[in-house]
């Protein structure tokens, strides 16, 4: 335990603010009187070695604390698309290289981060009755519990910079990024989407059937509640595999169609060979290489094919989520010059930190792996 901390006369600074925004209902998982039972029981396994079912419930609890901290009130409405157990073990992880490596936090570390985070402050400084009050009502956690969980996020934040401390950007890297994100295009496009073809398409009994038959390994079912995996019967998940037939035919038939379209380019010119198809096309206004374009999605894939043309150049096939598409390269706009000096300095540490965060993902990704 951090005394210290705790202690009136020597804490001076830390958070506040953060009971008044986060619904004091909210609980974790709980700590303590579970016994030996509990301390035996194994949750998995991680580079050879048992997680214990305590172990796993308290990497739980600090994926939980973390998100509380992050995204305030705002975490039941998003809580339902994050995988708590899946940053658990992440952490789990992460936390077993960092002991490999011998990564040490001094309880001092702990006190300092503590403090100097903004969560307990009143307007005098660090509030001891705040910094209780927000572990008992808001996180619901015990003194020591979190300032565990401090010190292992100390650790983790430590083992990232080992990893990443060998990450530059020379001022040629940071231009030509800056160019990526910021120049503008514009493009002629023909689409060919799944759900047009997905509405025409009636599979017969016989063919769900066969579809069924040569891809079963597709509806496997996950062992639950003491059950093996199983593959279901044809007659339990009929209307999921005619749906799955459809989808894939509707894929095959908007693949089908956009090839025809570009053969047809060859002879009749971009829009003419769209109308000959019964293909839609259309133009964008100007975009950058992030964010979305009205009617096709994601700007990254086109921008990035936009990019490999000429001027009037018409593409290979591109695919996405929603189907097919052949674009032609209409206009590019310059980056301003004078803006990328203004703006130099903060789209470097941006950037830096993008790269960082890239690196670092790819080790827990390896991490991973290897702990399997």
């Amino acid at each position: 335990m951090l005394k210290i901390l705790r202690n009136k006369k020597t804490a001076k600074k830390i958070w506040i603010g953060l009971a008044l925004i986060i619904i004091p209902a909210f609980a974790l998982w709980g700590f303590g009187g579970q016994g030996d039972k509990e301390e035996s029981a194994v949750a998995g396994r991680i580079f050879g070695k048992n997680v214990s079912a305590l172990e796993f419930k308290n990497a739980l609890a600090a994926s939980r604390t973390m998100a509380i901290i992050q995204f305030g009130d705002q975490l039941p409405e998003i809580e339902r698309f994050m995988n708590f157990e899946a940053q658990a073990w992440e952490r789990l992880i992460l936390l077993h290289e960092a002991k490999r490596r011998r990564i040490r936090v001094t309880d001092k570390e702990v006190v300092e981060e503590i403090q100097n985070a903004p969560y307990f402050h009143d307007s005098k400084g660090f509030s001891n009755k705040a910094y209780q009050e927000v572990l008992r009502y808001v996180l619901r956690l015990q003194p020591r519990i979190f300032e565990e969980q401090t010190r292992q996020n100390l650790i983790l934040s430590k083992l990232y910079d080992q990893v990443t401390k060998n990450i530059k950007l020379n001022a040629k890297q940071i231009h030509q990024e800056y160019l990526k994100t910021n120049e503008e295009l514009s493009i002629e496009y023909i689409r060919s989407l799944i759900a047009d073809f997905e509405k025409s398409i009636r599979p017969t009994e016989q063919e769900i059937t066969e579809y069924f038959q040569q891809n079963k390994i597709m509806f496997k079912e996950p062992a639950a509640n003491g059950q093996p995996v199983r593959i279901p019967q044809l007659n339990e998940i009929k209307e999921k595999i005619k749906d799955a037939l459809i989808k894939q035919l509707a894929k095959d038939a908007a693949l089908n169609k956009i090839k025809e379209c570009a053969e047809k380019i060859k002879t009749l010119g971009f829009n003419p060979a769209a109308s000959a198809c019964g293909l839609k096309s259309g133009n964008t206004d100007f975009f950058k290489s992030t964010g979305l374009i009205k009617d096709l999605g994601v700007a990254r894939v086109f921008y990035n094919s936009a990019k490999e043309l000429k001027i009037n150049e018409t593409s290979g096939v591109i695919a996405n989520d929603q189907g097919y598409y052949l674009i032609k390269l209409k206009a590019t706009r310059s980056v301003d010059e004078n803006k990328f000096l203004q703006e130099k300095e903060a789209f470097a540490e941006r950037l830096l930190s993008t790269k960082r965060n890239e690196a670092f993902s790819e080790f827990a990704e390896q991490l991973k792996k290897k702990a399997q």
